[in-house]
This record gives C-alpha cells, structure tokens and sequence, in this order.
C-alpha cells in the first residue's frame, strides 16, 4: 500500500497509476487513506473522499490512518477525553462508509516537557503509564459495544519523542509513555476482538540498534495486524538535528541488511495471516512521487529476489 491524502482527485490517480505500474497484478495493493483531525467535521472533505475513492479498482483495497494532532495543550486525541473518544467514532463510521480496513490509530497519551520533569521528580511515571494504558483497554471496549461486527483495528507504535521532525528543542517537545515499545502491546491487543498492532518501523528504529527490530517485532506473534515500511534518516540530537522519517527502505539508518530481513518476516507471516504492509513515504512526496517510485521498485526487486531463493 501507499499513502494518499483521498481528497486530493490527482494524487489519489497518481498512486493508483504508480501502484499499477510498479506492482502488476502478482500481488494485492491498495493506499491508506489519511486524514486530519480537522476534516472530521468537515463534510465536504468526506464527501470528497468518499466520491474519489469510487475511481479506485475493484482489485484494491484501502485502509484509514486515523487523525492525530500533535499540539501543546491539546486533549481532545482518542483516548484522552470524552470528546476525543467522539472523534475516534467518528473515523470509525467514516472508515465503515469508505469501505477501509483496517483503522490505524494511535494512542497518544502525551505530555510536556514540564510535566514529564515533574512526574520523574514525582515518581509517578509508571502510575502515568498505567492509568493510560487502562484509557485505552477501556475505550477499546467501549467501540466493540458501539461496531458490530468490530472492524480491525490497529494501534500504532509512536516515538518517545513525538516531535522529534518538528523540533530540536527538548523544552518544546511533547513525549509519549505509552505505545512506544511493543511490550505494551502485549496488554492491549486482542486478535479475537480484532485488536491489533501497527509497527512502524521508522518509529521503532529512532531509539535501537537496528539489528534488535526483528526481535521486538516477533514477541508481538499474532496481534502483528499492520506494518509501516520505510527507513530512518538522522536521529535526534537535541538542538542539533531532527530525525527524517519515510526514507526509502535500505537507505537511511535501518539499512538494506535489516530491512530484507523485516520485508521477508513480514511476507513470511502474511501467508498465515493477513497483513498490510504500506510504503511510507516522505510528506513532500504527496505533490511528486519520487520517493514512492523508488521505494515499490525497490520493495518489488526483494520481493523477486525472495522468491528465487
């Protein structure tokens, strides 16, 4: 799969065009719909996405990157509030309207740098942690009393650092306490619920050696439901640098080695279950698709070399 924003008419044809082009029919494709927290009261840009989609062929699939809103002082993401859980409804019903599964989600839990300071000093890190792990558990119970049949979902994994492309300075970064390794997964996934983990692979690579990633990602077994394919450039240097995201697969710090290793797990574990895997690209590839391109042919020529194996 490939990214796409959906209200976008020419670039939704461009990937479908791209996809085509670069995959055949050999193996099943389609694009992950995003969207952003703004549009989902904003019926125009659903309806547009909604009567895009209808160009997409029969032979595609998609899935729904959930909206997510990285901003000091803003409460309202899914499982923080009462009106974030609204808005996590909302995507839901919008992802059974369009016809996307699965729903890729995340769970931010987020805090300041000063009430990161302050909960260290105070101890309270784990009782943080906790009680936000139990939010989500809880408002994951809560959709499969609202959705019948309960559609896939899958949470994502996110950095410690959230705004580690945005800014370099720690004073002005918001942090994650949960959701960031896969061991908190393990509390929160359920297969027979249709609960499960999306792993980016970019997020995880940020804070490990990238020859641990295989091992992380196999302590999740069955309640691997989605997978986020790219490199890592640079890493995070306080005032120095910000971390790159959606390299091309093999070209950043993860490399070609890991990274074939990771693609051949993952094709591995989708002949017993199913399982998406999409190209994550950089975000000014919306507008020219180089990186795109260059990451389906590079995908596609390991895919051929696995097979010759």
């Amino acid at each position: 799969m490939l990214p796409c924003p959906g209200s976008d008419r020419e670039q939704l044809e461009a990937k479908i065009d791209l996809l085509e082009e670069c995959v055949g029919s050999k193996y099943p494709k389609g694009l992950e719909i995003g969207l952003e927290m703004e549009d989902l009261d904003n019926l125009k840009v659903l309806s547009d996405i909604e009567n895009n989609l209808s160009i997409l062929p029969n032979h595609m699939t998609t899935s729904l990157h959930g909206p997510i809103k990285l901003e000091r002082g803003f409460q309202d993401n899914f499982f923080q509030s009462q009106q974030g859980f609204e808005s996590l409804v909302k995507t839901i019903q919008f992802a059974r309207d369009i016809k996307a599964e699965p729903v890729n989600i995340h769970a931010h839990s987020y805090v300041s740098y000063q009430k990161l300071k302050i909960l260290k000093r105070d101890g309270g890190i784990e009782a943080y942690r906790r009680k936000a792990i139990a939010n989500v558990k809880l408002g994951l119970h809560r959709l499969k009393e609202l959705f019948s049949p309960s559609p896939k979902i899958c949470i994502e994994n996110v950095p410690w650092c959230l705004t580690v492309d945005r800014v370099d300075d720690p004073q002005e970064a918001l942090y994650e306490l949960i959701c960031v390794e896969l061991s908190d997964f393990l509390e929160i996934v359920n297969p027979a619920q249709n609960i499960f983990a999306t792993v980016d692979i970019d997020h995880l690579a940020q804070w490990r050696d990238s020859s641990q990633l295989l091992d992380d990602i196999k302590k999740l077994g069955r309640g691997l439901g989605h997978v986020h394919f790219s490199d890592v450039g640079d890493i995070w240097q306080p005032f120095i640098s910000r971390v790159k995201e959606g390299i091309i697969p093999g070209d950043g710090r993860i490399g070609e080695r890991v990274s074939k290793e990771l693609l051949e797990y993952f094709v591995t574990f989708a002949e017993r279950q199913e399982l998406g895997i999409v190209l994550e690209v950089e975000e000014e590839d919306f507008s020219t698709p180089k990186n795109s391109r260059e990451s389906l042919e590079r995908t596609m020529k390991w895919l051929k070399e696995l097979e010759g194996r």
